[in-house]
């Protein structure tokens, strides 16, 4: 496959022992070319604060400024992890095409040391070639976060916003269409996240509902400085609720309420408001054990709902839906004598009409 390179005469850069950057090797796996670009050395990384979206503020040179690799050559990017992952030939030749269309004009240099703009340009292009090669929703949910930093770095908070609401969608797709690419969080600090950005974006309700579900899963219990962070913002953003700028729509989990951690509904969206029914219902949490082919099931609902509206109407919210379906038909109160699942479902059955 023949690819047009963009390679031009560059300056000379040497790394010296008291450098904060060495040299890291590199070969493109679109366009084959290897080269060199500067990575932190971590003895050199100090760490000054964490901001509540996980944002790290570091004292000097940010790793974070040179997390995303670029090819001098085609101008692929990806994070340093990613970058060097071998790419399916079916979307290698599209990939490698579309590259050549959307390559910058007049590039910075990426390959040494980067202000914030050549930073925040670098998650840009990593954005596009993750599109483009049509990865996973966490992986570009963690791009469109670190674009959101580097634009808070530089003092575009309306960037900022902007990709943090862009990061939400891509979380919250990942949770109900491929839980299992939420990068290298655990399920309780992904939850936390997502209630963070709802925050951010200045959706408190759907706020107080997410930090709700990761202060009583059990699983908090082992990380005491996300649960302080957890109660923290869960607190903030009832404040912000009731200062005028928004309302919830819901209320919060409170110490009643049964803590969830299950293999088979932590991934959902917690605390939705029922759209069946205009009556004010308090959303309580629930321990529930289901079997693989009833999972898949609702994935595949959820997915079918997904490609035709492009709205995620996630498992949760398609079992509420399912026994408010059987509540209508059957009614609150149903006369029922079974001794097994088995003799309750062959009721259900006959009741509504299989």
């Amino acid at each position: 496959m023949n690819i047009e390179l963009n390679l031009k005469k560059v300056e000379v850069f040497y790394v010296t022992d008291n450098s904060p950057y060495y040299d890291k090797k590199y070969i493109c796996p679109v366009c084959s070319i290897d080269f060199k670009t500067y990575a932190v050395r971590s003895s050199r990384v100090v760490a000054n604060s964490r901001e509540a979206d996980f944002h790290t503020v570091y004292s000097g040179t940010s790793p974070l400024h040179y997390t995303i690799v670029v090819c001098p050559g085609c101008y692929y990017a990806a994070s340093n992890n990613v970058f060097s992952k071998e790419i399916e030939d079916r979307i290698l030749k599209p990939l490698a095409q579309a590259l050549v269309q959307i390559r910058p004009k007049d590039p910075p240099d990426y390959l040494h040391e980067r202000n914030l703009d050549v930073a925040l340009g670098s998650y840009e292009l990593a954005i596009r070639s993750a599109q483009l090669k049509k990865a996973r929703p966490g992986e570009l949910a963690g791009l469109f976060m670190g674009a959101a930093w580097m634009a808070r770095e530089k003092g575009n908070l309306e960037l900022d916003k902007e990709y943090c609401q862009k990061a939400l969608e891509s979380y919250l797709e990942a949770f109900n269409r491929d839980f299992r690419s939420i990068g290298n969080m655990s399920d309780v600090q992904a939850t936390y996240l997502v209630g963070e950005l709802y925050r951010r974006t200045d959706n408190y309700a759907e706020a107080i509902n997410w930090f709700g579900k990761a202060v009583f899963n059990r699983a908090i219990k082992q990380n005491p400085q996300l649960e302080k962070m957890a109660r923290e913002q869960w607190a903030f953003a009832k404040e912000q609720a009731t200062s005028g700028d928004s309302a919830p729509s819901a209320p919060a989990p409170s110490p009643e309420v049964i803590p969830e951690e299950s293999a088979t509904d932590k991934e959902v969206k917690p605390d939705l408001k029922p759209a069946s029914t205009s009556r004010r219902r308090i959303n309580m949490q629930m321990n529930a054990s289901l079997y693989a082919d009833q999972i898949d099931w609702l994935n595949y609902i959820v997915n079918r709902g997904y490609d035709y509206s492009k709205t995620l109407v996630p498992r949760e919210q398609v079992l509420r839906a399912l026994l408010d379906s059987a509540i209508d038909k059957l009614g609150e109160k149903p006369d029922l004598k079974f001794k097994t699942e088995a003799e309750l479902k062959a009721i259900f059955d006959e009741l509504l009409g299989k």
